[in-house]
Formats: C-alpha cells, structure tokens, sequence
C-alpha cells in the first residue's frame, strides 16, 4: 500500500491526469483520535511539477505540525486547505452494492494511468473511503475529488487578477460570481457540470427577482468569468461556440419587473450635494474619534469638488501623476478617463503639502496605500463621516442614500454647467466619453483647448463659510 513516495524529490506527490496531486499516509495514533481516512489526498490543481512541490511543502509543514498537535492531545481534528474529511467510520452502514459502486467510481479514475503505484494508491483510498461514504452525495464529492473536477470559483482569484477593473469592481464582480457557487456547491455542481439549463435554472431563481441593474450587472460578472475560463481552457463549449461569446449566460433573458410607473412612484435618482450639505462637509466640526483621518477625507473631498474627479482617481494619484498644473490620470474607468485635468488655485496648498518629502510612484493619500481595498475602506469612513455631520438622504423604499462621495462628483459638473460652460467641455475634464451622434462636437471636434478647461475648472467655487 502506498505512503510516502520512493521517489525522492517526488514525495508524497502523485501525478494523474496530468494534475499533480499531495497524498499523505495518516499515523495510526492520529487516525484513533480523528476517526478519519488513511490518507490525505488533496489536489494541487497544477501541472507544474515545481509549483506542485512548493504546495506539497506547504502541506507537508502543515500535517506534521498538525499530527504532533494532534498525538499531544492539543486537537481532535485536521484541518487543511482543499481537504474536507469524510468523517468517522461506519462500514455497518454500507452494503455491497455500495461498495461496488464506490469501487468503480474510484478505479474509472485512474482507469488509463499506467503507473502501478497510483492504481495500488487508488485501491488503497476507494478501500479506506469506502467504510465511510454513506450516501450519494458524498459519494460524488469522493469521485469529484478523484478526477480532479474543479468547484465553479476555483478559477475566480486568477481571472480578477488578470482583468484589469478598478477595486470597487473586482469585489464586486468576486461578490456575485462567488453567489453563483454557492448555489451551485448546493446543488452538487462542479464547473464541468454547468451548462445552459443549469445556468438558466440560476436565472429563474436567483437573478430574475433582482433589481434590473443588479441583474445586469450580475450576468455580466458571470459572462465575463465564463470567458475567461473558455479562453484559459477550463470548460469545453459546444462545437462552433466562440471563445468569447460567454456561454451559457449568452442570451439569457431575464424578467424585468416593475415596468409600470405608477402615480408617485418614480424611483429617486443619487443626486449632487446642496451648498448647504458642502458646507457641513467642509467646516461642521470633525465627528469621528480618528482625528489622523481628517485630513485624508476632506482633502480627498475637496479634490473631487474641485476636479470632478471619481473616488478611485482620487486616492490612487501618485506624485508623478502631478505635474504642471494637471492632475494627470493615465487610466481609469472607461477610455475617456485617461485625461489631463487642471489643478484647481484653490488645491494648490493641499497639493503642496502632500507631494512634500515623496517621489515618483508615491502615493498623495499613502495612509491608504496598505489597505486591501482603498477605495472601500475610504468608502465606508467617509460613510460614517457624512452621516456624522449629518449630511444624509435616504429615502423609503431605498437601500442607499441618495448622496455619497460621487455626490461631490455631480456637484461639480452641475457648477461647471451653471457656470456657462458647454457640456462637451465639462465631460472632457470629468471624463466622460464625447456623444457619437453629435457628429459636429463628437466626431469633427478635437476637444476643449487648455484655457477652456482651465477656465472650466477655475469657475467652480466651494461655498463661503458663514
């Protein structure tokens, strides 16, 4: 029976399917006090032999710790990423005809493999296994676990890191892709299993009761993961399927309720900042208990003010982004954010005092350069401080208030446009794409010059404090 591999550099590693997997022989002394298999198996989902041994280190540093606990009376338990035992025994339980189908299940995965000494490892696991799965559903989990099929999000970590969005959209998109697999972790689907009447299925339950732009937004988060995982080839799409053509959540309709507009019953829109809510804003005295936070939002709002800038824009600006007289965003959003956008007089002190003492990719806002998510961690402080000097609107009916930092956003394009200043002006400093069937200012015209956008920009005044 197979434990530790006689192979050297290999141990404790076993190749199938080109998959590489970490198998582990379990003490007999920990097996007693964990009621649990004689093996550990865990699939390393790699083919690259010497990624496989780094996580088979990881594993191996790990189980050893964990036996030594366990055999010490310190835990009952093992706990191991990728693994999930099976738990105890009960052999009583299972009939032969139980067993002969776990038998099969087993062997059918290693049905091609010509190495001796994985078939002796499979017989070895679907005998161990076999006193332990009672039913169907652990039964499939067992052969799911040995033919190396992958759970729907086993992917997700590599295509958010690939697809180049902004952080408030990856969490986002991580957010429902993430929904869609725990729905389909319920039903017992793994990602082969998925197709367009399982996908369809998800649909009429999940998304057709949603909001119309969450039902959107979540087809497109799984279109957009289905293309990368067709592209990267870990589905198969039908013959003829493009690549990128997103399947199964292509063409997939969903109810759109709530059509009719009733009497009074038109929904409320997010909306700009009144004067009066920038003016608590700016000067109501600071509500929070974290005074080092103070000057991070209100700059941060006054930037926005004062450059229409989006949230995301704002915090990531690094000291070379700033140089004569620009804020100079080299991406963003969309294709129109990458712009140049003039430096307000009144910013130039804020300025100032945060490129002091700090070079090249530095960032102006460096207290949020070791957050996980900057952008939602500033979100929710200046969530707390708004609502704290008591600038909030919401409404019944309505989870958000209808003002939040993009308000300051609004608040500029509307004193820009009060100011007299054309639109096509305003959407270029804001970053707005130019309207394609306005042929004269979307098509002939080459944009603002430098004095009409700085005149722009200059004409929006923060109110006076009183």
């Amino acid at each position: 029976m197979a434990g530790k591999s006689s192979k050297g550099a290999n141990r404790l590693l076993l190749l199938s399917r080109n998959v590489w997997w970490f198998r582990q022989q379990v003490p007999a002394a920990v097996r007693k006090v964990i009621a649990g298999p004689q093996f550990i198996m865990v699939n390393l989902h790699t083919a690259d032999v010497i990624e496989a041994k780094k996580r088979r280190d990881e594993l191996e540093a790990q189980t050893a710790m964990q036996f030594r606990q366990i055999k010490m009376g310190r835990r009952t338990t093992l706990e191991l990423p990728g693994w999930k035992p099976s738990g105890p025994r009960k052999a009583a339980t299972l009939g032969p005809s139980e067993r002969g189908a776990i038998w099969r299940e087993t062997l059918a995965a290693y049905e091609d493999a010509d190495d001796d000494e994985a078939l002796s490892f499979a017989r070895s696991v679907a005998e161990d296994e076999a006193d332990q799965l009672r039913n169907d559903t652990q039964r499939r989990a067992f052969a799911d676990a040995l033919t190396g099929r992958e759970e729907v999000a086993h992917h997700l970590d590599t295509y958010l890191s690939t697809a180049g969005l902004a952080p408030k959209t990856t969490e986002e998109r991580r957010g429902l892709v993430m929904r869609f697999a725990r729905w389909a972790t319920d039903k017992g689907l793994t990602l082969d299993r998925i197709d367009r009447r399982q996908a369809g299925k998800y649909v009429g339950e999940v998304i057709d009761p949603m909001h119309p732009v969450t039902q959107k937004k979540h087809l497109t988060s799984l279109r957009s993961y289905w293309k990368h995982l067709a592209r990267r080839g870990h589905i198969d799409l039908p013959p003829g399927m493009p690549l990128d053509d997103g399947w199964p959540w292509n063409g997939q309709q969903t109810v759109k309720t709530g059509k009719r507009v009733e009497r009074g019953s038109k929904k409320e829109e997010e909306r700009a900042f009144t004067d009066e809510e920038v003016k608590k804003l700016l000067y109501s005295p600071w509500p929070m208990k974290r005074p080092e936070w103070e000057s991070q939002i209100r700059d941060a709002l006054i930037i926005s003010l004062l450059s229409g800038m989006r949230l995301a824009e704002v915090l990531t600006l690094w000291v070379e982004d700033v140089h004569d007289g620009v804020f100079d965003i080299q991406q963003g959003k969309t294709e129109a954010a990458a712009r140049k956008v003039p430096i307000h007089p009144d910013l130039e002190e804020i300025v100032k005092r945060r490129v002091a003492g700090k070079t090249g990719k530095d960032w102006l806002f460096h207290g949020l350069k070791t957050e996980r998510d900057p952008g939602d961690t500033f979100g929710k402080r200046f969530k707390r401080f708004r609502e704290g000097v008591g600038v909030d609107d919401k409404r019944e009916g309505t989870r958000r208030s209808l003002v939040n930092f993009h308000s300051a956003r609004r608040w500029f394009t509307t004193k820009a446009r009060h100011a007299g200043h054309p639109r096509e002006t305003i959407a270029e400093i804001v970053g707005h794409a130019a309207d394609k069937k306005d042929v004269t200012f979307g098509v002939y015209a080459k944009g603002a010059s430098e004095v009409q956008r700085r005149a722009c920009v200059g004409d929006v005044k923060l109110p006076v404090r009183e």
